[in-house]
């Protein structure tokens, strides 16, 4: 290898690393009204997802109640179905009276 070709390699190698260096330093970086931005977003996601919990367990609380109240319905239900069956096997006290009927 002679040594042009070594000072070349050299040349090159020097010039890919300042280009790279270059290259580095002139990235974007966050700028302070990107960061107040950034920090407001943040907040106001925490915020909402606060929110979204407490509507979540309002939902679960509201969920439980119905199927409380949907049970309590059924009981009343089967309680007046228990009655009207009940009613409808009433002995018949005045056989020649009916109450749909009227007084003959």
């Amino acid at each position: 290898m002679t040594i042009s070709k070594w000072f070349s390699r050299i040349g090159i190698g020097v010039l890919v690393v300042s280009f790279g260096i270059s290259l580095g330093s002139c990235t974007s970086k966050i700028t302070e009204e990107q960061l107040i931005a950034l920090k407001e977003l943040r907040k106001e996601e925490r915020n909402l997802s606060e929110q979204i919990k407490k509507k979540q367990d309002e939902k679960s609380k509201l969920e439980a109640e119905i199927k409380s109240r949907k049970g309590e319905l059924k009981k009343c239900q089967d309680e007046v179905d228990f009655i009207k069956q009940k009613l409808a096997l009433w002995p018949d006290i005045w056989p020649d009276w009916k109450p749909d009927q009227g007084v003959k």
